[in-house]
């Protein structure tokens, strides 16, 4: 068994995420594909435009076997906290062999040239001089690479594909495990990333959405299950839009204090006053937009803080890492890479995963039970954004999706949970005993059937801030 990872967000679903896919099983012999997955928001700082169970069911049916959702609080983040959250939670696996990931280039030996060059320059004394300019933190980082290692090196900063590539090698060397997990980069094929134009059957996921608010077909771009959620999406009115957030986002600016503004994520002082007073005098989302923006802060950092400051997500909540993986959809491969998550030895990235939100509000956790919180938040907020506004509750009524593959024989745990645990390595040694002796007990109880269970996890703060700083960073 060998198992890839993939960091992502299908907004939507597309020709060139099956390619992904495909390629990746052919270069490494990799049976099983795991995504991580942007929730109802991504990280450009936009609704995503189906939800993420539609997503995920759609990324299981053509080609993934386990998708597990980015918590809310990272895809809302910058590029180096979306990439670093998601690699921490394939190491949490801990039956991760490769992660695969798009880049403009296949040059791996350049990407991680480039990634320990922006390691080394981007520090606080670096940065601070040319951001003090109006220069946005990308802007800066990409200068100081280039003063100290030329254009061929900075120039990889000027894609967002390579940008984030970099990202996942910066995160593997930080988080120990560039030997664990081999990393694989494919080059995109057809249209960039932002591109809006389109090559033979591939278009970027900008081309597609623009074809789609268009009216026009985009059938070509993306596999049939995609068409047909668009399009079911489209008939109900339910796809979801930025613009229609407008009034609820401006609600929610006017009731804010500059500093609850300044406690939300990429907000410094000086934008928490800009947006505090934009708020109170915008006529709409368009003029609000244009009344924050300026040089020094990009439009996509603004619009990832609109949607932090609606789900009430502040700064303490990015020091803390990935607590739990909420499984999204799922096949019978999928479930083999829980079972085998589960029975890993454990190390200090060990967390549980399960398909119910339930399992993680624990009144012994505060960061488990916060992270349920801002998910549900975001979730209720987000069935606001489309013209035929939906129930809110759909994080726990919504149905795990598991696709059964003909002729495999695969034992789904009827609770979807891993044995995995959290904390200190005596924390899940007393997790583990507990486990085996409540197995021994249903064993007794139930003739010798029993189901996986998972104990309650712990996070000890400092181990927390050990495995992820925050930065203040685009």
């Amino acid at each position: 068994m060998k198992t890839y990872g993939i960091i992502c967000e299908y907004n939507p679903f597309h020709n060139g995420h099956i390619y992904q896919i495909e390629k990746t099983k052919e270069l490494t012999g990799a049976d099983h594909i795991v995504a991580i997955m942007s929730g109802n928001y991504v990280q450009r700082g936009e609704p995503a435009l189906i939800d993420k169970f539609a997503r995920a069911q759609i990324a299981v049916r053509n080609g993934v076997d386990l998708v597990v959702e980015l918590p809310v609080q990272y895809s809302l983040a910058s590029a180096e906290m979306f990439a670093r959250s998601g690699v921490l939670m394939l190491g949490a696996l801990r039956c991760i062999d490769g992660i695969s990931f798009g880049a403009e280039t296949d040059d791996l030996a350049a990407l991680q040239k480039c990634a320990d060059a922006v390691s080394e320059v981007s520090t606080p004394e670096n940065l601070k001089p040319l951001m003090e300019t109006g220069m946005t933190y990308p802007a800066a980082v990409q200068q100081l690479v280039a003063l100290k290692y030329g254009p061929a090196v900075s120039d990889l900063l000027n894609s967002p594909n390579n940008i984030l590539a970099v990202e996942y090698l910066k995160s593997l060397k930080i988080l120990d495990l560039a030997d664990k997990i081999k990393p694989l980069v494919i080059k995109r094929e057809g249209a960039a990333h932002d591109s809006d134009q389109t090559s033979g059957r591939f278009a970027s996921g900008e081309k597609i959405r623009q074809l789609i608010d268009d009216g026009e077909d985009f059938s070509a771009f993306v596999p049939a299950d995609t068409v047909k959620a668009v399009n079911e999406y489209d008939d109900h009115d339910m796809l979801c839009w930025f613009e229609n957030f407008e009034r609820v986002i401006l609600y929610r600016l006017r009731t804010m204090s500059p500093q609850d503004l300044f406690n939300t994520p990429d907000v410094d002082q000086n934008l928490a006053n800009r947006i505090f007073q934009a708020a109170r005098s915008a006529y709409s989302l368009e003029d609000l937009l244009n009344k924050i923006k300026t040089r020094s802060y990009t439009m996509a950092r603004i619009k990832r803080i609109m949607f932090n400051a609606l789900s009430g997500i502040t700064k303490d909540d990015l020091r803390v890492p990935p607590v739990y993986g909420r499984i999204l959809a799922l096949n019978d491969k999928g479930a083999d890479v829980l079972k085998l998550a589960g029975s890993m030895p454990e190390n200090k990235m060990s967390i549980p995963f399960s398909s119910s939100l339930k399992d993680f509000v624990n009144k012994d956790n505060k960061y488990s039970t916060r992270a349920v919180a801002m998910t549900t938040t975001s979730s209720d907020v987000y069935v606001l954004g489309s013209r035929n506004i939906r129930p809110s509750g759909t994080d726990f009524t919504t149905p795990i999706f598991f696709n059964k593959i003909e002729g495999f024989v695969s034992e789904l745990p009827e609770d979807l949970k891993t044995t995995a645990h959290a904390g200190t390595p005596d924390e899940v040694a007393a997790a583990r005993e507990a486990d085996r002796l409540e197995h021994e007990k249903r064993l007794a109880e139930n003739g010798g059937i029993t189901m996986t269970s998972s104990a309650p996890d712990t996070l000890e703060e400092e181990n927390a801030e050990e495995l992820m700083e925050e930065k203040d960073s685009e």
